[in-house]
């Protein structure tokens, strides 16, 4: 007797609900875990296992996921503003050498939870776990292109960064998909960070932002008083002192301005103007009650201000190239001014500010795209590509 007949009710042996997803996240950055909640939330709970570690992970957890934790991969060195390529090589060399051990760990949570697919965003150890244990790999990543990264170093590092890059198509060429979680050209944000190698290229498929709401689902804050509000999106970083200290400066020299800081940083005395907000689960919010965003132009930060329809002002970490990228295209889109860090020092920062406040032409062009992000639905659209590959192994 067949399993399944045409034109007759019959129950199937598996069901979607039988699909587990494994979402393997760094914590290496906002944006990462952002797009795991994004995805994760396109499915029900107990459908999926996420694994990361430090702050992503208490982030995952408190949204309700199922966590294991997982060990750091890769560790980002700076100071003074820059993010220190060749440092970040060598710091991160032995820690290459414990790859084998994390793989296996990785291994292990396969085995232990049933996943029937594997999505890896920052990580390479559960892109290699996987096709150890042929399971379907889906990459997340906003950038497939590594040597252009490494070219403004010395020698030594080009050499390591050639090392890295023969690694990192190893590593892509890995999964079966790469997925991009940003707009499809010609509007797409991290152009200049993806590769042009036909093995990569065939395998990557734009989806739309990863953000885990849309722009009608992000509450507004109540205002403290009728001032524009500038919201500044720092971090902790060490580097990236000197911009606080700039904004700072800026807020007493403003005081018909009101400046929302998302930092660890301290000041005492704070300006009257200046609040400081730490431990933010959720900048959405703050995002969209602001009337102007500077920020570094961290990938995930750009998708949701865009997503919001919001202009911004983008100061990349110096040396960190993917960020200028970005910065760079989001200028090319009309929709931010870039600031470097050499030029903190005098007025240009609060110029543009001020320029930015009035500049109703870059309202218009992040409201545009947020009419674009709104019809593609990137979350909906990734989780269809997943929902397909995570059927494959229990289908038969």
């Amino acid at each position: 007797m067949p399993l399944l007949q045409i034109g007759k009710s019959k129950r199937l042996l598996t069901t979607p609900d039988s699909e587990r997803i494994y979402i393997s996240v760094s914590s290496e950055g906002y944006g990462h875990s952002s797009r795991a909640l994004a995805i994760a939330s396109e499915f029900s709970p107990d459908q999926i296992v996420i694994g990361t570690y430090s702050y992503a992970f208490e982030r995952v957890k408190s949204a309700g996921y199922s966590c294991v934790s997982v060990p750091q991969e890769l560790k980002f060195i700076g100071s003074e503003g820059s993010f220190d390529v060749g440092k970040t090589i060598f710091h991160n060399q032995a820690r290459a050498l414990g790859l084998n051990q994390i793989i296996q760990e990785e291994m292990d949570i396969l085995q232990q939870h049933g996943i029937s697919l594997v999505v890896a965003d920052g990580r390479m150890a559960p892109v290699i776990a996987a096709a150890r244990l042929d399971i379907p790999c889906v990459v997340v990543t906003n950038q497939s292109a590594f040597y252009p990264f490494f070219e403004k170093d010395s020698a030594l590092v080009k050499l390591f960064g050639h090392s890295f890059e023969w690694v990192m198509k190893l590593w892509l060429s890995s999964a079966e998909e790469i997925l991009i979680p940003d707009f499809p050209p010609p509007y797409t944000v991290c152009l200049p960070n993806l590769s042009s190698n036909f093995q990569v290229k065939k395998r990557t498929r734009f989806v739309g932002p990863l953000v885990a709401w849309q722009r009608d689902q992000v509450p507004h804050l109540p205002k403290a008083d009728r001032r524009p509000m500038i919201v500044v999106s720092l971090g902790g970083h060490s580097y990236r002192r000197p911009l606080f200290d700039a904004v700072i400066d800026i807020a007493r020299q403003s005081p018909n301005l009101r400046f929302e800081l998302l930092t660890s940083f301290t000041e005492n005395p704070l300006p009257e103007n200046v609040t400081i907000h730490t431990n933010v689960p959720d900048s959405a919010p703050f995002f969209k009650t602001s009337d102007l965003v500077i920020t570094q132009g961290g990938h995930s930060t750009a998708m949701e201000l865009l997503t919001l329809g919001k202009h911004s002002i983008v100061v990349p970490d110096s040396n960190q190239i993917e960020q200028e990228n970005n910065a760079q295209r989001l200028v090319e889109l009309g929709v931010s001014r870039q600031v470097c860090y050499d030029q903190l020092e005098g007025n240009f920062l609060k110029e543009t500010i001020y320029t930015m406040l009035e500049d109703r032409q870059s309202v218009e062009n992040a409201l545009d795209m947020a009419e674009l992000a709104k019809q593609i639905h990137g979350s909906q659209q990734a989780a269809s590509v997943l929902r397909e590959y995570a059927h494959r192994l229990v289908a038969y």
